[in-house]
């Protein structure tokens, strides 16, 4: 990831190349174990909100305090170019949530959420990451209790996220998705469907505020369907084909990125060996396409495995492994194994406790060094001079507390790792540091919410 000052001197294809190195890892980072066979605790949030005839409506607000150690992802190795700076803020986060009867006929869902941020700091970088970021989220569901059913709906989503370098320009975007779904689920009532088959269309368009070389349109197309053969197992399969592409050449023409067509199919088996013991396994097969006709592209098997664990009646615990295919700005893809464990412990019936740690093996498509620019510790693509594939292990977990003081305050206090280990770096021609891409932040929170 790139650290560097913009006061740095620097030539156009170095900083260009380590931009996209950071950026890569920044979109193509995994995400949280999915804990797909996870067994689930009660809620026990108190029953709340506004009713007024089938709807119901579900305000909130809360103020977290935030402290970062590394705001930017800086590295020890880089302490020349760009300090480890740390940064506190204040974070208030409104939310709003109306929907109407969820058994209906008809299924209406909106959900809205905030995110405003506030650093405590004289640096002027820093400063300027206070913005308001959010997500919104409309869906609605006509005929959900018939043989078919169709679902209209528009999810937005504004992500704020700090540069990898003291800078102005930050990481971003605006993504906005509009789609559509026809669901087919034979049987009298939803509870009683063995079958489900549904078919998804979407649109998808994705703008960055500072680096418009990184924006993208998808057309994202899935068909998945499950068969309950025992009351609480059922077999799957899911397929999605994605057709990516970049509104500016910025990325393609340089052999950093590639349009795409990732396509993703699996089948698996989900549900409960005992009352105590639940289960996921699934197997498939995934392909890149990319657009580069010389670039190898990834093509391989995707697999999956879970396993949740019920040992009382207040604690939940959940180990998996998965291999995927993520999409990245780097090389157009990265080919992901990932571990994953979790657990969950219940005190009385104010505190739940929650702790996830997670650790992936990533391997970023072939990308193109550019000119001046020297690749140290990537694997050397063969029979493609100049090419290079980086790798990596990235790490993640958290701790969070929560309580659940009345039925309209919530407390929690929490714990968040990131990390990224590899022996990756970029050097000018005269072999100067230009970007080593470890890094190591922990993040503290405290947090209250006040809802109705």
């Amino acid at each position: 990831m790139l650290k560097y000052q913009l006061t740095t001197s620097r030539t156009p294809g170095s900083s260009l190349a380590a931009t996209i190195v950071a950026i890569g890892l920044a979109l193509a980072s995994v995400p949280a174990f999915a804990q797909s066979a996870e067994m689930t605790l009660p809620s026990i949030a108190k029953d709340r909100g506004l009713r007024s005839g089938d709807f119901l409506l579900r305000p909130s607000i809360g103020v977290t305090g935030h402290y970062d150690t590394n705001i930017f992802n800086a590295s020890t190795q880089e302490a020349l170019l760009t300090p480890i700076r740390g940064a506190a803020s204040i974070r208030i986060t409104p939310r709003l949530s109306l929907q109407n009867d969820l058994t209906g006929n008809t299924v209406f869902n909106f959900a809205a959420a905030g995110d405003g941020r506030v650093y405590v700091s004289g640096d002027q970088a820093v400063k300027n990451l206070n913005n308001f970021g959010g997500t919104a989220n409309l869906d609605v569901t006509f005929g959900q209790r018939k043989p078919i059913a169709f679902t209209m709906y528009d999810f937005f989503n504004r992500s704020l996220r700090a540069n990898n370098w003291e800078t102005l320009q930050t990481f971003n975007r605006n993504a906005n998705e509009v789609g559509g779904r026809v669901e087919f689920h034979p049987g009298d009532t939803p509870e009683r469907r063995p079958f489900n088959i549904a078919l998804s269309g979407a649109y998808l368009i994705d703008r960055f505020e500072d680096y418009g070389g990184f924006n993208t349109n998808t057309i994202h197309t899935r068909l998945n369907g499950s068969w309950r053969f025992l009351p609480k197992t059922a077999a799957y399969v899911d397929a999605t084909w994605d057709f990516r592409s970049f509104t500016d050449p910025l990325l393609t023409s340089r052999s950093l990125a590639y349009n795409s067509k990732p396509f993703r199919v699996r089948a698996g088996t989900s549900g409960a060996i005992t009352k105590r013991i639940s289960f996921d396994l699934s197997a498939g097969w995934g392909m890149s396409l990319l657009s580069s006709s010389v670039t190898p592209g990834f093509s391989s098997v995707l697999a999956g495995a879970a396993f949740g664990f019920r040992p009382t009646d207040t604690t939940r615990l959940t180990i998996g492994y998965t291999h995927d295919m993520r999409d990245a700005y780097l090389g157009g893809y990265a080919d992901v194994h990932r571990m994953g464990f979790g657990a969950k412990q219940r005190f009385g019936s104010i505190i739940d406790i929650s702790a996830a740690l997670g650790a992936s093996y990533l391997k970023y498509g072939a990308a193109q060094a550019l000119s001046g620019v020297s690749v140290v510790g990537a694997n050397a693509v063969p029979g493609m001079p100049g090419f290079f594939q980086r790798h990596d292990w990235q790490l993640d977990g958290n701790v969070t507390a929560s309580f659940e003081v009345s039925r309209y305050v919530a407390l929690a206090l929490g714990y968040n790792l990131r990390s990224v280990i590899t022996p990756f770096k970029l050097t000018s021609s005269t072999s100067s540091l230009l970007d080593a891409g470890e890094y190591t932040a922990h993040e503290i929170f405290a947090s209250v919410t006040a809802r109705y």
